[in-house]
């Protein structure tokens, strides 16, 4: 597949919506719930632009909703801003599921395109958009490409470009190791003024250092990590993937077009 048929989409909540607009670029935008009312609920920002994605984060009312209630103003929402379609990127407990499932039932007899995450996609039924987390910590990120797109077929899939910052003790028991704020990873690199390397195995930067006369092991990414990544995203043939503005900032761009 060509480097243009891969589209970026900047996931943004209310927060960043304005600054990740400016960029020009598709937002799948994390500011709609569906309240304790049970009703659809955008959050009060200023009138967000055309194009992208609705992105339902939380739906602490999906017990009491009408799904085709709710289903019907997802579509009148989608149609009124040119969206291609909803995200349902919840946490919903198992007594909740048939509802989940009802809701997404009520969206695909409107036609409304739907995204999920992995661990939903059994309730998001046939022709959705499954979307992935694009990181590993151990083995390979084109063995990962290679699963996914057999899971689930590469024309069905949206990756989510997870900028990795983890400090893992050596040897690694842990496979999430522990998450570093910028601020305590800057910390590390200038106080043991670490030597960093990249891992082609899993297109990520590294360096180790010692806490307490054992061997740390910190992997992360940065904009010419992220570039690698998407560069195997767009030869495997992924048509979409989608950054987190809060990680990425105004790089989504740069990104978007290299």
């Amino acid at each position: 597949m060509n480097q243009e048929k891969t589209k970026v989409f900047a996931a943004v909540t209310a927060r960043d919506v304005g600054a990740a607009q400016s960029l020009g670029l598709p937002c799948l935008g994390l500011f709609y719930r569906i309240g304790e009312n049970g009703a659809l609920q955008r959050a009060r920002i200023s009138p967000p632009g055309r194009g992208g994605l609705l992105g339902l984060y939380e739906a602490p009312g999906l017990e009491t909703c009408q799904p085709d209630r709710v289903a019907r103003d997802i579509q009148a929402e989608c149609a009124r801003r040119g969206l291609e379609g909803a995200v349902l990127d919840l946490s919903v407990p198992g007594e909740h599921w048939p509802r989940l499932e009802a809701l997404c039932a009520a969206l695909r007899r409107l036609q409304v395109p739907l995204w999920m995450p992995e661990e939903l996609a059994p309730a998001a039924g046939p022709g959705a958009v499954i979307i992935c987390p694009a990181a590993v910590s151990g083995g390979s990120f084109d063995s990962l490409l290679e699963a996914l797109c057999a899971r689930w077929g590469r024309e069905n899939l949206c990756l989510d470009l997870v900028r990795a910052c983890r400090d893992f003790a050596m040897p690694a028991g842990d496979p999430e190791g522990e998450a570093l704020s910028p601020a305590t990873f800057q910390q590390l690199v200038e106080e043991h003024r670490a030597q960093c390397f990249f891992d082609s195995a899993l297109c990520c930067k590294y360096f180790t250092y010692r806490r307490e006369g054992a061997v740390r092991f910190v992997l992360f990414d940065d904009l010419s990590t992220a570039a690698e990544k998407l560069g195997r995203i767009r030869r495997a043939g992924i048509g979409r993937v989608c950054l987190l503005y809060s990680e990425w900032g105004r790089d989504i761009k740069t990104l978007a077009e290299g």
